[in-house]
């Protein structure tokens, strides 16, 4: 027969042996060492695709500029990024979807310009391979320019000082699209008539040269003629002449 101990004994041992529980673990918890773990990544080797898949799923960064992308982005951005890492000779598929292969290539450009490797495509990094889309991009090589070219943009420039009109197609006045067409017509080419129907029976190019056209939005609002070095031939509102001046924002392009 057991030894018989009072209830309240054994309500005050069972408080007891909850306070010592509670105790050795607030002790064990004192005495837990919390070991830092580095993050830095190195700027002199990329990581293996299987491990940056798994960990990076970063949509595109635009705080700084719409163009900008990172790791996980898609569209056109990425398309016009892959564009550019072929032709440094970057053997990737431009299938407008920022993966391993493709960080693996920007890592690898970045690294080569001294710039840090995250695979993050920011202003530095489009120079590195060209420069920055839109305001103009200029080619880092001289700029292509072939006789029907620079005979469109020598035609152009004659026109300086025309007035804008709406839907004008002569020398009387232009709207923007009558007055690609007509220059078109005057070196020997016959293209549509409105900017959006350029726009679709144009070839499309990322690296514009001179006698090239210049859009604006998708479908096209405004079409210019490219001169060159940043510089397009415009027929741009009403109130305003046919003048050559800089490219601003981001611009599409097209060649016939």
């Amino acid at each position: 027969m057991g030894s018989y101990k009072p209830r309240h004994l054994k309500q005050e041992q069972s408080v007891v042996s909850s306070i010592v529980s509670r105790r050795g673990l607030a002790v064990a918890a004192a005495t837990v060492t919390v070991v830092p773990v580095a993050l830095s990544e190195s700027a002199s080797a990329a990581p293996a695709p299987a491990a940056v898949a798994s960990s990076a799923k970063a949509a595109p960064i635009k705080a700084a500029g719409a163009y900008n992308v990172s790791y996980g982005a898609r569209g056109y951005w990425v398309e016009l990024l892959q564009y550019r890492l072929q032709r440094k000779g970057y053997a990737i598929a431009k299938d407008r979807s920022y993966g391993p292969q493709t960080l693996w290539a920007v890592k690898s450009v970045q690294r080569r310009a001294g710039i840090y490797a995250n695979g993050y495509v920011g202003d530095s990094t489009w120079r590195a391979l060209g420069g920055v889309p839109g305001g103009g991009y200029v080619s880092r090589s001289a700029p292509r320019t072939s006789t029907s070219g620079s005979s469109i943009v020598r035609i152009a420039q004659q026109y300086h000082g025309v007035p804008y009109v709406w839907g004008g197609t002569t020398p009387n006045g232009f709207d923007c699209s009558g007055f690609t067409q007509y220059v078109h017509r005057k070196a020997g080419k016959s293209i549509p008539r409105t900017a959006s129907a350029q726009q679709a029976g144009a070839r499309r190019v990322y690296s514009p040269v001179p006698g090239d056209l210049v859009f604006s939005g998708f479908p096209a609002y405004h079409v210019s003629i490219y001169a060159g070095n940043g510089y397009e031939v415009s027929a741009r509102m009403p109130g305003t002449s046919i003048v050559t001046k800089k490219i601003w924002g981001y611009k599409n392009y097209g060649r016939y």
